[in-house]
């Protein structure tokens, strides 16, 4: 049931109930907006209406009080765009008493629009000046983490007051690109206890929660963007992440119906979403969001991962009530010991099998294994009649170049024009034969983060081949080597050469094949969704 003046967005309908009086506060925010709203259609300019609305909204705001100095400042030096060792001011509030050996949960806040700034101060108010009260202190122990995007930039770069989105980013913004830095930070120096990261955002950071979580599906145990928006055609990532969205029906600055396509989006590719959409209230509802003492709060931190990260995010996409799978599919998956290992017990090519058998036997699809330990591009050329056209796969995982580089130490590896030259002819080969082809980037050749590892250099160039060459013939990309980064990155502080996904640096382990089979899975759904 929904607290009073809520309407939850059910599977099928949606039940609002009566609103109370607004405040006089909305009043004045949902004329400011109104102003923000004509100055666009006066012709003023996107950038400078939006800093316009948000400095007033700024001025209505509350105030910061002196509960908020419980928050440490922190500094993180970004190089990147038009940022060379920049330093990004960011606050962090501990929990009251850190216990030996325990771990706690981490909140990652997005502030809107009205508290851009560099004053490191601003970005407090709502709901971390909410969580440094004693009472919620003591009843949620955690990690607070507090960014702040610069004036005149965004966390997202989708405009606000579009009715339909663009599609994502290819890269995340500057802005978010921080807010991710020193997240990894704060997780390889505190005690954060990685199944329970939560992230929400308002405004503008409702924007940045529901694009940074489709970044990470498999970072967050719980998402609550309120009063933002998203590009749904990636929704089917969040599919398995438990999201909880918020937003007033009346909202003049981010149209409703950006939370509702979410919604829908998600639920349409075969996950659940909790929504909840005030009737008659405009854009701030996020105070009685995080206000109900019943709601959002308590629901958030009952949020644990019980999974290994993102693997039902991918797997939902490919076996969910919207799969793109058809009647009588042949999926092979090509590559070298990694894909041969893969279709054993355990295996990633194993796993993605036992989900279709599991959620869609009636399409009786057909996984055909094709990897053969210690093959390069070269070889898989001179077997793909045999091993994949001539078994009329209708879609093919091409997962190969690890051998290409590592063999190269003791001069058995692939040369670049030859292993761009092999993978142009391998797709042209299947396209020509009908089926549709995913194009995954060599992985990792010892797990140490941040390009530590003797062969990442070489490593890196070959993935960039197989990226341009995926681009150039307009199949689909699954990128494992930035994937497998930014995991390391992330669940790697110790700089291990082996063991976080690998058994030895380059063969998964358990986690490493879940991991690969969710990224495997929601690479083949994307492409099955785009084939003719």
């Amino acid at each position: 049931m929904a607290p009073p003046g809520q309407a939850q967005w059910g599977p099928a309908v949606l039940q609002t109930a009566e609103e109370s009086p607004p405040r006089k506060v909305l009043d004045s925010e949902a004329a400011i907006w109104e102003i923000y709203a004509t100055t666009l259609e006066e012709g003023v300019p996107y950038v400078k209406a939006s800093v316009t609305a948000a400095a007033i909204l700024a001025f209505l705001a509350p105030s910061v009080g002196a509960d908020v100095d419980v928050y440490e400042e922190h500094a993180y030096p970004y190089t990147g765009g038009p940022y060379k060792d920049e330093a990004f001011r960011y606050r962090l509030m501990k929990p009251q008493k850190i216990e030996p050996g325990r771990k706690y949960p981490l909140i990652l806040f997005l502030h809107g629009a009205g508290e851009r700034g560099d004053d490191n101060k601003a970005q407090l108010k709502y709901l971390p000046q909410r969580m440094a009260s004693p009472e919620y202190r003591k009843q949620y122990p955690c990690f607070l983490l507090a960014p702040q995007c610069r004036r005149g930039k965004q966390w997202s770069s989708a405009p606000w007051s579009r009715l339909k989105s663009l599609p994502m980013a290819k890269e995340p913004s500057h802005q978010m690109a921080v807010a991710i830095a020193v997240l990894r930070k704060t997780l390889q120096t505190h005690p954060v206890d990685p199944a329970r990261v939560y992230l929400t955002g308002l405004s503008m950071g409702g924007y940045g929660s529901w694009e940074l979580a489709m970044r990470h599906p498999e970072w967050f145990a719980a998402v609550v963007p309120i009063c933002g928006g998203g590009d749904e055609r990636q929704a089917a990532r969040l599919v398995g992440v438990p999201v909880w969205a918020f937003h007033g029906d009346k909202d003049p600055a981010v149209p409703v119906e950006r939370s509702r396509t979410m919604v829908e989006a998600i639920k349409k590719a075969g996950g659940g979403c909790k929504y909840t959409e005030y009737k008659g209230a405009g854009h701030n509802v996020w105070d009685r969001a995080y206000g109900d003492p019943d709601g959002v709060m308590p629901w958030m931190f009952r949020q644990v991962k019980a999974r290994p990260a993102g693997v039902s995010a991918g797997l939902g996409a490919l076996t969910g009530p919207d799969s793109p799978l058809r009647k009588n599919e042949r999926i092979a998956f090509l590559g070298d010991s990694i894909t041969q290992a893969g279709a054993r017990r355990g295996g990633y090519v194993t796993l993605i099998r036992q989900a279709i058998e599991q959620h869609k036997p009636d399409l009786n699809v057909t996984i055909i294994g094709a990897g053969i330990s210690g093959h390069k591009v070269p070889n898989l050329q001179a077997r793909l009649d045999r091993d994949v056209i001539a078994k009329k796969a209708t879609a093919v995982f091409v997962y190969i170049g690890i051998n290409d580089v590592w063999h190269s130490l003791h001069k058995r590896g692939t040369p670049k024009d030859q292993y761009e030259a092999g993978l142009r002819d391998i797709i042209g080969r299947l396209t020509t034969s009908g089926a549709t082809v995913i194009l995954a980037t060599p992985s990792v050749i010892g797990e140490k983060p941040d390009g530590a590892n003797p062969l990442d250099k070489m490593l890196e160039e070959y993935a960039a081949i197989s990226r341009k060459v995926a681009a150039e013939t307009n199949v689909h990309l699954c990128d494992l080597r930035k994937a497998f980064g930014e995991h390391l990155k992330q669940n790697n502080p110790d700089k291990k050469p082996r063991g976080i996904l690998t058994g030895d640096g380059v063969h998964l382990n358990a986690a490493g094949n879940r991991f690969v089979a969710d990224q495997a899975a929601a690479a083949i759904a994307e492409a099955l969704r785009k084939r003719k």
